[in-house]
C-alpha cells in the first residue's frame, strides 16, 4: 500500500531521528529509551505536518468590460486564446484582483498596493498595466515610439533571484510572437525588455577583447545548442532539440528570434572600427548585454534596488536615464510606472534608503511626483490602510493617489463531510498502483471503480473523468475550501472531512488518495490542478541533551532508574523536576559512556559547579577568570588512572563538600588535570577534560577528547533528510523525460542566508556523486540520454537523477545513502 501523507512525513522523521541515534552514540540503556522517547515528540526534531492548497481567487470582469484602451484590449485578446503552437499566456476573465488592478492603472492613472496571497497572480496585477501602457503608446505614437529608445517601465526587486524569475515571465509575454507583431505593426519594432542586474554581461566600457572573454559562454551553450538542434538527424540533435524547446518553454532561453544571428560569427569589429557582432537586431524583444541597454534603453528595465543606486551614479549609465528624461520631457502627458515587488521588505533602515533611492530617481528623470505611477505588491500586509500609507511613505507620493487591490477568495460550492461509503471509495485502491502505471490507460484501471461510485460515465479521460468526479465532491470541497484559507494538519484532515463513523486509519488513507486525485483532476490540460496544494513538514537539529544528575529520579519510571542518570531534556534548565541539578549530557563518541559538563573557576581544586560556561570579568576587588569546564564521568571508569572519584551534591552544585547533604552521589573527574600539556595533545586542550575517554581509552581526531556533546551538526542530517525525501516521494503520473528522469521527484532547497547556500552547494554535489555512483557518471548518463553532448548544458540534478536511472538499468546496486 503507498504511504499516507502522515507516514511519508514519519518516515522523514523516522532518517533524521536514526541519524542522531546512530552518529551521538548513547551506550546506557535507560539514555538510550530516553533519548529515543525525547526525539518521538512532537516540536523536538519535528513538527506536525500541514497541508496548504493554493487559493483560488474570484474572477472578474471581462477585460472587454474594463473599459480599457483598444490597443490594450487587442493585446490582451491576442494572448488570451491559444493560437496554433502558441498557448494561452492570460486569462479573459482574470481574476478579480487582476481586473481591478489593470482598470485602476491604465484607465483610472491610480497607484495600487496589491496585497493578496502567495500564488494569487500578483505579478499579472502589474504585468497587464505594463503590457496595456505600452500597447498604447504604440499604436498612438507609432513611429514615434519606435524611434524613442527610453525606459518606460521599471520593476524593482530586492534580489537578484526574483529579478531572474521574474525574467522568465517576461520572455514569455513580451517575445511571444503575437506580442511582437502587433507592436512591430503598430511602431516597427517590438516591445523591449532587460534585465539589468551583477548577472548581466557585462560591466566597463565594451571592448573586443572581452567581447571574446566575456560573451563566449554565450556561444558555447546556446549557440552550440542551436546548432546542434538544427544539424542532421541523430540522437544528438534530437536531444538538443528537446532541450531548446524545453528551455524556451520556461522562460529560460534569451527572447531572440534569431540568436545565432544576433551572436555572429567572425571578426568583432567592422572595416570602420563598429560593433558587428552582439548588436541589437531589429525584431530583437530582449536585450541580453549591458551594452545594448547602454546603446538602446529598453521599454521595460528590471533590476535590483542595490544596481539601481549604482546605476544612478556611474557616468556609463547616464544614456539610460538621460534618454528616459527626454522621452518624458517631449511626452508630457505619460508618466514613469515603477513596480516595487515584495514592499513589505522595505522597512527599518533598508526602507529609508529605498525611499531616498526612488527619489533620487524621479529627481534624475525630472518630474514631480505626479507623473510617478507606482505599483506595489505584497503577501505579506494585513492592514489595507496602513499598506497604502506605507507605499506613499516609500514613493514620496500623496496617500489619496494610492488605491488598495485586496482578493476575494472563491469557494468551491457543496462543502459536506463525506460518509464511510466515500472513504471506502476512496481507500478501493492503492496509490502506488496509480503512480506506478504506465500510462493514463493504466491508472485508469486504478481509479475505475472509484469513478463508478461518482457516476462518470465511459469513455474516460484520467484528467477531465477525474475533475468530473471531484468537482461536486462534499470532501473535495471541504479540503479545498479550509486549506487555501490556512495551512491545516495533516492528522485532523482525516476527522475534519469525513463522519465520525469512519476509522481514523481509513480516514487518513482516503483523505491521502483524495489530494493525489485532486491534484490531477483538470477540466484543461491548460488549467492548473483541482487541488494544487504543498505539505508543510519541519525539522531541525537538537540543541543538545540535558540530564538531570540524580540516578533515582522521581520524574522517570521506576524501570529507567538505576542508570547514570535521571530524566533527560531537550533545553536546559537550572534543576529537574525531583529537585536535583541538571547539567548538559555529553557522551563518548567511541563508547557512548555517559557524561555531564560542568564549569569550574578552579580546574585543579573544583567546589561548586556550574551548570553554564562563563567569560571573564572585572569587578571592584579584582579579576575574574574565565570559568573552564570540567566533565564528570557518570559511570565507572576501566582505566582508573585516567579518573578520580568524587561526591557531587545533588542539591548545591558542590564538588566534595566539607559536609554532605541529604542528596548526594559519585562522579568521576579527570586525574593529573594539574599536569602540563603533553605532546600528545592539543595546545587549546581543557584540562578538565577526558583524554583519552577513562572508559574505552579513545580519543578524536587531532588528540582531542572524544567526550561531546549532542548538539546536530554538519550537513548530514540535512542530506540525509534529502536523501530519504527523494526515496519516499511518489512519482508524478507523467513519463519520464531527460529533463525531468525521476517523474518530477524533485527536492527545491532555500536558504535565506547566502552563505549557507553557498556551502550547501558543493558539499550536496560531493554527497550526489560519491561512492559507487561516481564511476557511473558517464556510462550512466550516456546510457540514459544516447550522448553526453549536451551534458554541459544540464544542471547537476539532472545528471544526478539520470545517473540514478540508468545505474538501475544497468543492475547497479547502489548504497542506501547514496
Amino acid at each position: 500500500m503507498a504511504l499516507t501523507i502522515g507516514e511519508t512525513t514519519q518516515q522523514l522523521h523516522r532518517a533524521l531521528r536514526d541519524y542522531i541515534e546512530a552518529t551521538y552514540h548513547v551506550s546506557h540503556r535507560t539514555l538510550v529509551e530516553q533519548r529515543s522517547a525525547l526525539l518521538d515528540q512532537v516540536g523536538i526534531i519535528h513538527q506536525r505536518p500541514y497541508l496548504e492548497s493554493t487559493p483560488r481567487y474570484k474572477p472578474g470582469k471581462k477585460f472587454v468590460d474594463l473599459g480599457l484602451p483598444p490597443a490594450a484590449l487587442d493585446i490582451f485578446a491576442s494572448v488570451s486564446a491559444a493560437k496554433g503552437d502558441l498557448g494561452l499566456l492570460i486569462h479573459d476573465p482574470p481574476y478579480q484582483h487582476q481586473a481591478l488592478s489593470t482598470q485602476l492603472s491604465l484607465v483610472d492613472g491610480r497607484s495600487l498596493v496589491v496585497m493578496t496571497g502567495t500564488g494569487s497572480g500578483k505579478t499579472e496585477c502589474f504585468l497587464l498595466p505594463i503590457l496595456g501602457k505600452l500597447a498604447t503608446e504604440a499604436e498612438a505614437k507609432g513611429k514615434e515610439f519606435g524611434e524613442t529608445s527610453a525606459v518606460r517601465a521599471m520593476v524593482l526587486y530586492p534580489m537578484n533571484a526574483l529579478v531572474n524569475d521574474q525574467l522568465g515571465r517576461l520572455r514569455l509575454l513580451l517575445g511571444d510572437p503575437r506580442v511582437v507583431q502587433r507592436f512591430v505593426g503598430w511602431s516597427g519594432r517590438p516591445a523591449r525588455f532587460a534585465r539589468y542586474t551583477s548577472r548581466t554581461l557585462y560591466p566597463g566600457v565594451r571592448d573586443k577583447d572581452k567581447d571574446q572573454d566575456r560573451l563566449k559562454p554565450i556561444g558555447k551553450y546556446y549557440v552550440k545548442a542551436l546548432e546542434l538542434a538544427s544539424g542532421p538527424p541523430s540522437p544528438e540533435q534530437a536531444a538538443a532539440a528537446h532541450l531548446v524547446d524545453e528551455l524556451k518553454k520556461r522562460g529560460k532561453w534569451p527572447a531572440k528570434p534569431d540568436l545565432a544571428a544576433w551572436y555572429g560569427n567572425g571578426r568583432w569589429l567592422d572595416k570602420n572600427g563598429d560593433f558587428k557582432r552582439c548588436v541589437t537586431l531589429p525584431e530583437d524583444p530582449e536585450l541580453v548585454t549591458r551594452h545594448e541597454v547602454h546603446a538602446a534603453p529598453p521599454d521595460v528595465l528590471v533590476t535590483n534596488y542595490s544596481m539601481l543606486e549604482y546605476m544612478l551614479m556611474r557616468p556609463l549609465e547616464r544614456p539610460i536615464f538621460d534618454r528616459t528624461r527626454e522621452w518624458l520631457q517631449k511626452n508630457p502627458e505619460e508618466r514613469f510606472l515603477l513596480v516595487i515587488d515584495e514592499a513589505h521588505l522595505y522597512r527599518g533602515a533598508q526602507g529609508a534608503e529605498v525611499a531616498l533611492l526612488i527619489r533620487r530617481l524621479r529627481t534624475r528623470l525630472g518630474i514631480p511626483p505626479e507623473r510617478l505611477q507606482v505599483i506595489c505588491t505584497s503577501a505579506s500586509f494585513k492592514d489595507a490602510d496602513y499598506a497604502v500609507e506605507f507605499g506613499a511613505q516609500l514613493s514620496g507620493k500623496d496617500p489619496t493617489d494610492f488605491r488598495k487591490v485586496q482578493g476575494d477568495l472563491l469557494e468551491r460550492p457543496g462543502a459536506a463531510k463525506g460518509t464511510a461509503a466515500d472513504a471506502a471509495a476512496l481507500d478501493a485502491f492503492d496509490l502506488n498502483d496509480f503512480y506506478e502505471a504506465a500510462s493514463d490507460a493504466d491508472r485508469l484501471k486504478v481509479i475505475e471503480g472509484f469513478l463508478k461510485y461518482r457516476k462518470v460515465t465511459a469513455p474516460w479521460e484520467l484528467q477531465p473523468s477525474l475533475y468530473k468526479a471531484l468537482e461536486s465532491f462534499g470532501p473535495m470541497s471541504s479540503l479545498v475550501n479550509s486549506t487555501m484559507k490556512e495551512a491545516q494538519p495533516v492528522d485532523e484532515l482525516g476527522a475534519k472531512l469525513f463522519e465520525a463513523d469512519v476509522p481514523a486509519e481509513v480516514a487518513a488513507r482516503a483523505v491521502t488518495n483524495l489530494i493525489a486525485l485532486g491534484s490531477v483532476a483538470r477540466r484543461e490540460p491548460t488549467e492548473p490542478g483541482l487541488l494544487p496544494c504543498r505539505v508543510h513538514s519541519f525539522y531541525r537539529g537538537l540543541a543538545g541533551l540535558w540530564v538531570c544528575m540524580d540516578p533515582n529520579c522521581t520524574s522517570i519510571p521506576a524501570a529507567q532508574r538505576g542508570g547514570p542518570a535521571g530524566k533527560l531534556y531537550s533545553q536546559p534548565r537550572d534543576t529537574c523536576e525531583c529537585g536535583a541539578r541538571v547539567l548538559e549530557l555529553f557522551t563518548c563518541r567511541n563508547c557512548g559512556t555517559a557524561h555531564a559538563r560542568a564549569y569550574t573557576n578552579d580546574v585543579n581544586n573544583p567546589d561548586f559547579l556550574w551548570a553554564e560556561p562563563g567569560g571573564a570579568f572585572r569587578t571592584l576587588v579584582g579579576f575574574v577568570d574565565e570559568i573552564a569546564p570540567l566533565d564528570l564521568l557518570l559511570e565507572k571508569p576501566v582505566f582508573n588512572d585516567l579518573a578520580e572519584p568524587a561526591e557531587y551534591d545533588l542539591i548545591t552544585g558542590r564538588l566534595n563538600p566539607q559536609k554532605l547533604g541529604t542528596r548526594n552521589r559519585t562522579v568521576y573527574i579527570r586525574a593529573g588535570r594539574a599536569q602540563p600539556v603533553t605532546d600528545d595533545e592539543p595546545q587549546d586542550a581543557n584540562p578538565g577534560e577526558f583524554r583519552p575517554c577513562a572508559v574505552c581509552g579513545g580519543r578524536a581526531a587531532f588528540g582531542r577528547t572524544s567526550v561531546q556533546d549532542h548538539q546536530t551538526k554538519g550537513d548530514q542530517p540535512f542530506q540525509a533528510l534529502i536523501a530519504k525525501q527523494i526515496q519516499v516521494q511518489p512519482p508524478s503520473p507523467v513519463p519520464a523525460t531527460r529533463l525531468a528522469p525521476l517523474r518530477g521527484r524533485k527536492v527545491l532547497i532555500f536558504s535565506d542566508s547566502r552563505q549557507t547556500a553557498a556551502r550547501l552547494a558543493p558539499n550536496l554535489q560531493t554527497y550526489s556523486t560519491q561512492d559507487a555512483i561516481r564511476p557511473l557518471i558517464v556510462a550512466g548518463y550516456q546510457r540514459l540520454s544516447s550522448t553526453a553532448a549536451i551534458a554541459p548544458y544540464l544542471s547537476l540534478d539532472d545528471l544526478y537523477f539520470g545517473v540514478l536511472i540508468a545505474a538501475k538499468e544497468l543492475g547497479v546496486r547502489l548504497r542506501p545513502q547514496s
